[in-house]
């Protein structure tokens, strides 16, 4: 794709040029310049799905060197478009391959309405080109299945975690789109890229960052003299500590994210006896954080950290008082 960076005038009729994003057409009579984009005015933008894929958006309906007629024609007399020619709505469509751009495009709408970095878009449509292989042998995988976990698996590789995979299917579904799970299910079986499974640790920062909504949490807080961040902060780090205490195999059959947020609230709980202070958060705050029934923190913890933590305690009673330092 190539164009100056001055939109002038159309070489064939002098008219006005009209810049539509992805390419230029003129205003009189309707040609379709390819788009070139010059490296300093591709720094400047953020980056679209048509710079993944390599396809026009658009093409001419007539004559390359249209005549003295043409040039002068005032188009469809009963038509209020300024154009005086039909342009074709798409070069690629029909074609096998115009699903790469479509897909690309739902990619790039969804990680706009999720405002996720820029990589993913791209890191998305480059898993999206391989899953499409898989999807032309199969009819039961939609676009949409595939465009969600395209977004879910370059979410996995670049490190984002500020959205899940509720969200994404969620905002599939706001541009109607359904997504079925037994088809992320599928893909993630027969995909050709692989990502490993993420740890709990993870989704703390997302969970503690979420928790600083609470209603009445800021107050609370001011309340007995402790500032928010260096708050936040403590409990970051405490859940962290408490999850590389919980035993491997004891994580499995577990949403790492819920699994995160059960450990904010251990986190919370340990602060708390520490602190020798009543409890600022409730297993409902850390559930509503991340979307899950309470019961299921509630469940989690008595299962996971409950044991944990009073093991942590019948230690430290039992641990003799370090003695003063001699003069």
């Amino acid at each position: 794709m190539s164009v100056s960076v001055a939109v002038g005038k159309c070489v064939e009729c002098t008219g006005a040029i009209v810049d539509l994003g992805d390419e230029l057409v003129c205003g009189s009579c309707g040609i379709v310049t390819a788009k070139e984009v010059l490296d300093s005015v591709r720094a400047e933008r953020a980056p679209q799905a048509i710079d993944y894929t390599a396809h026009s958006l658009g093409g001419y309906l007539g004559p390359l060197e249209p005549g003295y007629h043409e040039k002068f024609s005032r188009g469809f007399s009963a038509s209020s478009s300024t154009f005086q020619y039909l342009k074709l709505v798409s070069d690629f469509a029909g074609r096998e391959d115009g699903a790469v751009y479509a897909c690309a495009k739902m990619i790039e709408r969804v990680c706009e309405k999720l405002s996720v970095p820029r990589v993913v878009l791209g890191q998305a449509t480059v898993t999206a080109k391989k899953l499409l292989e898989t999807k032309r042998e199969r009819n039961d995988i939609t676009t949409a299945a595939v465009s969600a976990y395209a977004i879910i698996s370059a979410c996995k590789t670049e490190g984002v975690t500020s959205v899940g995979v509720r969200e994404i299917v969620e905002a599939h579904r706001l541009m109607g789109r359904r997504v079925k799970t037994s088809a992320l299910i599928q893909l993630s079986l027969e995909s050709p890229v692989r990502t490993s499974a993420r740890r709990a640790e993870e989704y703390v920062s997302r969970v503690v960052s979420r928790l600083e909504s609470v209603e009445g949490l800021s107050e609370q807080l001011t309340g007995l003299g402790m500032g928010g961040i260096p708050y936040f902060n403590r409990l970051r780090e405490a859940a962290k500590d408490t999850l590389g205490k919980v035993d491997p195999t004891a994580r499995g059959g577990h949403s790492p994210c819920t699994l995160a947020a059960t450990a904010v609230y251990a986190a919370e709980v340990v602060l708390s006896r520490r602190e020798s202070r009543k409890r600022l958060l409730s297993q409902r705050d850390v559930a509503e954080s991340v979307n899950v029934a309470e019961y299921t923190v509630r469940e989690q913890f008595g299962e996971i950290f409950r044991p944990l933590l009073q093991q942590q305690a019948a230690v430290t009673e039992r641990t003799p008082p370090t003695p003063p330092p001699p003069a």
